[in-house]
């Protein structure tokens, strides 16, 4: 087994942005980044050439890699990295939870090797991700393209399945030209995934303050020409994003990039309805197309009336109106909700005048809106 090890040379201001947003995670002292490489995908039928692993010590960011250099060390390279890491409590992974973790412990096991990585806390940085795959719009989430969308300019032409044929080749011939794309590809994956710290904002989406500082209405034309108006909330956000964030949904259109975005939603100027709760205890009254309570359908002619039923129990008004949505435990954002027909899953409420003046109901229902558009 050959172990190598490195002082990784980072630009300062970069790496203070990276340290700032890790330790909000962790201390940096307790993290240990983790990226293996092995000769095939099945943990039965293949094995670990080489653990490598970043982590933070006397100011300075370091590299370490077991690599079997014979092709028999495997236990011991295992061994080796389960002490080293016994001593940290998080562990820094892309895809770790699908691949490497379920190899390691497989590997670990076939050998008869004591020890878990189980006690640490994971975090997965493609884990995070996952949930706005629908807003990154990414051909693939491989880590190497997840690296090209947050710009940190890596490149390279072989893959980790590509290496394995590299590294039978150093094992019936060892040698610098051959050793150098094994752990060079290993330290370019090392270092991407601390590129790739940014990524924990994402765990923070969810809950990000979102204030408006402007609103404004403006109208377009739609596909089929037909006059439209919409409402545009300018705003701030408590996050810095690492890439910008794009959605659309329902006719609505969200841009973040950095601390600041804007949305955009439709405002519909129609008729729309109000059903009533408890539609038994009312009456419909077809000339006016309107229900109206028992109480009240007292006064009226019997000829005029009918028992309301659920989809007819309704009052109708005429007003602007902004869509809304019901959240995961069922509630909506403001009442009374409004509906097209019984039927229509659409839900608005009414736009008043004194809503259009308060900047604080404008952040709360941009909020609203940016948590439909990201799905959560």
């Amino acid at each position: 087994m050959r172990i190598i090890t490195k002082v990784l040379d980072i630009e300062e201001d970069y790496l203070q942005v990276i340290e700032s947003l890790l330790e909000k995670e962790a201390p940096l002292s307790d993290t240990l980044f983790l990226d293996i490489e092995t000769t095939g995908l099945s943990p039965a039928q293949s094995r670990i050439y080489l653990i490598g692993c970043l982590y933070y010590e006397s100011d300075a960011w370091h590299m370490i890699q077991w690599f079997d250099n014979t092709g028999t060390d495997e236990k011991l390279l295992l061994s080796s990295f389960l002490l080293f890491a016994d001593r940290y409590h998080v562990l820094v992974h892309y895809n770790g939870s699908r691949f490497d973790l379920p190899f390691l412990t497989a590997r670990m096991e076939a050998l008869g090797l004591e020890g878990s990585l189980s006690s640490m806390n994971s975090m997965d940085l493609y884990k995070i991700l996952q949930p706005y795959r629908n807003i990154l719009g990414l051909p693939d989430y491989k880590q190497q393209t997840v690296e090209e969308y947050f710009g940190t300019g890596r490149t390279e032409e072989e893959s980790g399945r590509d290496l394995i044929k590299v590294y039978q080749q150093y094992i019936g011939n060892p040698c610098k030209e051959l050793l150098a794309p094994l752990t060079e590809h290993n330290e370019a994956d090392l270092e991407g995934l601390l590129s790739l710290v940014p990524v924990f904002i994402y765990r923070h989406l969810p809950s990000m303050a979102l204030t408006v500082r402007r609103a404004q209405a403006d109208y377009y034309n739609d596909v089929n020409g037909k006059r439209k108006e919409e409402m545009i909330l300018y705003f701030d956000t408590d996050l810095i994003v690492p890439a910008p964030l794009h959605a659309n949904t329902d006719g609505c259109h969200l841009k973040i990039e950095g601390s600041s975005g804007v949305l955009k939603i439709p405002i519909y100027n129609e008729e729309m309805k109000y059903f009533y709760a408890g539609y038994k205890d009312y009456f419909y009254l077809p000339d006016e197309d309107t229900a109206i309570h028992k109480y009240i359908a007292s006064y009226v002619d019997k000829d005029n009336k009918v028992p309301a039923r659920p989809d007819n129990c309704y009052t109708r008004k005429t007003a602007f109106y902004l869509p809304q949505w019901q959240t995961g435990g069922g509630d909506l954002f403001r009442k009374p909700f409004f509906k097209r027909s019984y039927k229509d899953p659409d839900l608005f409420f009414e736009f008043t005048d004194d809503l259009k003046k308060d900047r604080n109901f404008l952040s709360d229902y941009a909020y609203h809106v940016y948590r439909h558009l990201l799905g959560i």
